[in-house]
């Protein structure tokens, strides 16, 4: 220290306080992961002893962190600890009550599905907490749906217009010769 900042309570030059817990920050930026030019072999050593120790370092700041957690833990009174158990038991107590009233939602959805023939590929389509709105709802979708058709019902083939005989007059032998030579019919 300096005679100047001696008295003044003042950090020495190096950049820390002597009395702090924490060491200095550095102030230069850290290096490349790959520079352009190869460390070689002291260095790769180096770097791999720097990398071994920091991992070391985080193994320790966890283990203090858990220890800290725990003494802190214990220095709680039993009312805080009457209330923490209580806020949780209030948690709880809201997440069973929205489970319960999802299932109810959800099992009157389904009932609701099965008594009116809602098809089970539109049950997840169906919206509503009450009997009203489901129907409400259902008879929005209801006409959008084609109507079911059932296998074994025999079915009509769908008549081929060109084929067979063409209704209108009948035609003679004349008027067929007549149509081929002139191209149209006569009147």
């Amino acid at each position: 220290m300096t005679a100047r900042t001696e008295g003044t309570g003042a950090a020495p030059e190096g950049g820390a306080d002597p009395g702090s817990a924490t060491p200095p920050t550095p102030t230069q930026p850290t290096a490349d992961p790959k520079p352009d030019a190869p460390l070689g072999e002291p260095g790769l050593r180096a770097l791999q002893a720097e990398r071994d120790a920091r991992a070391e370092a985080d193994r320790r700041v966890a283990d203090l962190q858990r220890q800290l957690d725990e003494i802190n833990a214990e220095k709680l009174t039993d009312l805080e600890k009457a209330q923490q158990a209580a806020a949780a038991a209030q948690q709880n107590l809201q997440a069973a009550t929205t489970d319960k009233e999802n299932t109810a939602a959800e099992n009157l959805r389904l009932r609701f599905a099965l008594q009116n023939g809602v098809p089970a590929a539109w049950v997840d389509r169906l919206h509503g907490n009450t009997v009203d709105e489901l129907a409400a709802d259902w008879a929005t979708i209801q006409p959008t749906l084609a109507p079911v058709v059932d296998p074994n019902a025999p079915r009509v083939p769908a008549p081929l217009p060109h084929a067979g005989p063409q209704g209108g007059p009948p035609v003679s032998e004349e008027d067929l010769l007549y149509e081929q030579i002139y191209g149209s019919t006569r009147k």
